[in-house]
C-alpha cells in the first residue's frame, strides 16, 4: 500500500468509528451519549493515537505562516490591490451586537408584556428553540412592516443595533485598518474595504481623525467610477447612526433580500465581490467564510482568476485549556463508573494536540478550497494589528 493509499485508511478510521458508533461529532457534542458509547469511543481514539497516528499523517494543507502572508500581503498592497473584508468581530467590542443578540433584541421588541419579561422570553426562545438567522429575520421583517414607513424595519434593527454602542472603545484593529485609509491612490494605498456590517464604525473612525480622507460608503446604488475616492463596500447594507434612512439603505438579514441577491448574480454587491476577490488581494479580518452566499462567490471569482494566488483570513487557534475542560467535562458528565477507566485509556494531552490539529486542518482545507489560506492568531486585536502593520510599514 503506498503512503496516499495509507493516509486515505488512516483518515477513514476516525471518521468510521464515529458512523459506527452511532456518536454526534458536532461543535455541540451530546453530552448526554450514553457511557458505553463513549467508552467505545475512547478506546477507538486511544488505539488511534497509539498506533502512530502521526500529525503528519492527517491531510496535508497550505498553511500561511505570518511572515509568509505578511510578504505577500505587503506586495499587493505596495501594488495598490489589497482589499479589507471585515466582518462582526471587528465591531464587537464597540457594543454592536452579535447576529444572535441582535435577532434576541428585535424578537424582544415583537413580544407584548413588560420590558424585563419580555427580555427574559427572547433569550430562552432563541437558546431553546435555536431559529435559523435568515427565518427569524423574515420573521422580523413581516412583523415590523408599515405600509406608512416602507422603513420601518430598518429603522428597528439600526434601534437595537447601536442600543449599547461604546464609542469610547479602543480597538487597534480599527486603528490600524484607518491608517491604510489615510493617503488613498497615493502609493501605496489600499484598494478598497468591503464589509459585511451594517454600522459605521470605520466612517466615524475615519472622520474622527480630522484629516482630508476622501472616501465613500457605497450601499444599495451602482457604484462610481472615481478612482481617487476610497470605497467602503457595504454589501449587505448600510445603517449609520445618524442621519435618515432610505430606501437605499435596505438591509440583507431576512430571507426575502438575502434570495435576491442569491440569485442575482449580477446584482451590484455580488459583482463588487466577485471583482474584488477574482483581481485582488483581500484579507478577511473578523469575518469566517460559513455565508453560502460568500462561499459561492468565492469559487465563481477563484473559477475565473488566472493567477493560483490565494487570498488571506485570520483565525484565532483553538484554546486548549477550554478544549481540556470540555475533554473533563463531557467524561464527568456521563454518570457511568467508567470514569477512570477512560482516564487510564485517553492521553489527555496527546487527544487534545490531536483534536486541535486535526480541526485546524479541516478548517484550512475548507479555506483553501475557497482560495483562501488561514493565518492562525493567539490574541485578536493585539496579534492581527501588529501583522497589520507590518503590512503598511
Amino acid at each position: 500500500m503506498d503512503n496516499e493509499s495509507k493516509n486515505d485508511n488512516k483518515e477513514g478510521l476516525f471518521s468510521d468509528l464515529i458512523v459506527e458508533r452511532n456518536i454526534p461529532f458536532d461543535a455541540t457534542f451530546d453530552f448526554e451519549a450514553s457511557s458505553e458509547k463513549l467508552f467505545a469511543m475512547i478506546q477507538d481514539l486511544s488505539k488511534i493515537i497509539e498506533n502512530d497516528w502521526k500529525l503528519i499523517s492527517l491531510p496535508k494543507t497550505r498553511k500561511s505562516t505570518s511572515v509568509t502572508a505578511i510578504k505577500h500581503l505587503k506586495e499587493a498592497y505596495t501594488r495598490g490591490n489589497l482589499n479589507f473584508v471585515v466582518g462582526a468581530g471587528i465591531s464587537s467590542g464597540f457594543g454592536i451586537p452579535t447576529w444572535e443578540n441582535l435577532l434576541q433584541r428585535l424578537l424582544m421588541t415583537t413580544i407584548e408584556t413588560e420590558t424585563d419579561k419580555a427580555v427574559t422570553l427572547s433569550k430562552f426562545f432563541s437558546k431553546i428553540f435555536n431559529p435559523s438567522p435568515l427565518i427569524a429575520g423574515r420573521y422580523l421583517e413581516e412583523s415590523f412592516k408599515d405600509e406608512n414607513n416602507k422603513n420601518k424595519f430598518e429603522s428597528q434593527v439600526r434601534e437595537a443595533l447601536y442600543e449599547t454602542f461604546n464609542d469610547n472603545f479602543t480597538s487597534l484593529i480599527i486603528e490600524e485598518i484607518v491608517k491604510f485609509c489615510v493617503a488613498p491612490r497615493n502609493s501605496p494605498n489600499l484598494d478598497g474595504i468591503i464589509t459585511y456590517n451594517y454600522d459605521d464604525i470605520i466612517e466615524a473612525k475615519l472622520k474622527d481623525t480630522n484629516l482630508d480622507i476622501p472616501f465613500e460608503s457605497v450601499f444599495g446604488q451602482a457604484v462610481s467610477q472615481e478612482n481617487n475616492i476610497l470605497k467602503i463596500y457595504h454589501v449587505h447594507g448600510f445603517l449609520p447612526r445618524k442621519g435618515k434612512i432610505g430606501i437605499d439603505n435596505k438591509i440583507t438579514l431576512g430571507e426575502f433580500v438575502y434570495h435576491e441577491q442569491y440569485s442575482n448574480t449580477y446584482s451590484w454587491n455580488n459583482i463588487v465581490q466577485i471583482n474584488k476577490f477574482r483581481d485582488k488581494t483581500c484579507l478577511f479580518i473578523g469575518t469566517s467564510l460559513t455565508d453560502p452566499n460568500i462561499r459561492r462567490l468565492l469559487d465563481i471569482a477563484r473559477s475565473q482568476r488566472k493567477s493560483g494566488k490565494f487570498h488571506y483570513i485570520f483565525k484565532k487557534r483553538t484554546d486548549k485549556a477550554w478544549l481540556k475542560s470540555s475533554i473533563n467535562k463531557l467524561i464527568s458528565e456521563n454518570q457511568d463508573s467508567k470514569e477512570d477507566k477512560i482516564m487510564d485509556l485517553l492521553q489527555v494531552e496527546d487527544t487534545i494536540n490531536f483534536l486541535t490539529e486535526l480541526k485546524n486542518r479541516f478548517e484550512e482545507k475548507d479555506s483553501e478550497s475557497l482560495g483562501v489560506k488561514t493565518v492562525w492568531i493567539d490574541y485578536y486585536d493585539q496579534d492581527i494589528s501588529e501583522i497589520l502593520k507590518k503590512i503598511r510599514l
